[in-house]
């Protein structure tokens, strides 16, 4: 086993990164090979089980989109710490973040543990273990998480999958979203960038009656935030225009705006 390289904190770019998709929630490479998908065998089998959220960016996409730009430092630090990668994914389990990393590397990324060829991950010295673990094993600790992620972040920049029932580190009105939390299966976010940037939320009820209140939540949460936001006119037209939809246990939400709106939402909300 190669020995074992690992950040003892996560690095601010990281951290941005999840708290970016956290927000998100709240509202072929240069050969030209055939893109990878959302996550792939091998990230995957570098997830353990007691993983409750997933975090994850198609860096590719981003370094080619102006939405980098007008996130400002913060966005730019990221692609540039993760410069040789093309997909980043980050895993909490409610107290260590791991990070893994996809990309072309001839040499270990700093402070960083290649496990395979093109796939590297960082994080404290457990964390680190525990993915090396689970990558051994040849499948994933969590399986229903990494389905859900892959499916509605599909084609997206950045997206954000998370277990029913976990309590995420959000404060202020975000924190509402936990309540959310409690009739789902699983819950999460999407970032799409083109002309306009979309948001999508989404979450899938235990039941259809859990779903139906999971609507009702939802509906209620943004109609406070746009209330909150009377301020910043922008803003809460942004959040006056999401359109919400449920269909059987599935439930979304989906705002579109151009990526500066979009920018300047993330960006207050992930400092």
């Amino acid at each position: 086993m190669p020995a074992l390289h690992a950040r003892v904190r996560a690095p601010r770019s990281a951290k941005f990164l999840f708290a970016a998709a956290l927000f998100v929630f709240g509202i072929g490479i240069a050969c030209k090979q055939a893109p990878l998908p959302v996550v792939d065998s091998g990230v995957a089998s570098c997830i353990a089980g007691d993983t409750v959220a997933l975090a994850g960016a198609d860096l590719d996409r981003l370094r080619a989109s102006p939405f980098v730009n007008d996130m400002g430092g913060s966005a730019r630090d990221l692609l540039a710490q993760y410069s040789n990668a093309s997909k980043l994914v980050i895993a909490w389990n409610s107290r260590e973040l791991l990070i893994v990393e996809r990309g072309l590397f001839k040499v270990p990324p700093p402070g960083a543990t290649i496990i395979e060829p093109g796939l590297a991950v960082a994080g404290s010295p457990t964390r680190v273990s525990s993915a090396v673990a689970q990558h051994r094993a040849g499948s994933t600790g969590a399986p229903g998480l990494i389905d859900y992620g892959s499916e509605i972040g599909a084609g997206s920049a950045v997206w954000l999958a998370v277990r029913g029932r976990a309590a995420l580190p959000l404060s202020g009105n975000l924190a509402n979203l936990n309540v959310l939390l409690q009739d789902a299966d699983f819950a999460g976010a999407s970032l799409d960038l083109g002309e306009a940037a979309t948001l999508q939320l989404d979450a899938r009820g235990r039941t259809a009656e859990s779903a139906g209140r999971l609507e009702e939540r939802l509906r209620g949460f943004l109609s406070l935030a746009q209330e909150a936001e009377i301020h910043r006119p922008e803003i809460a037209r942004l959040l006056g225009d999401a359109r919400i939809g449920r269909s059987g246990r599935n439930v979304t939400a989906t705002l579109s705006a151009s990526p500066d709106a979009v920018a300047k939402l993330i960006a207050d909300f992930a400092r």
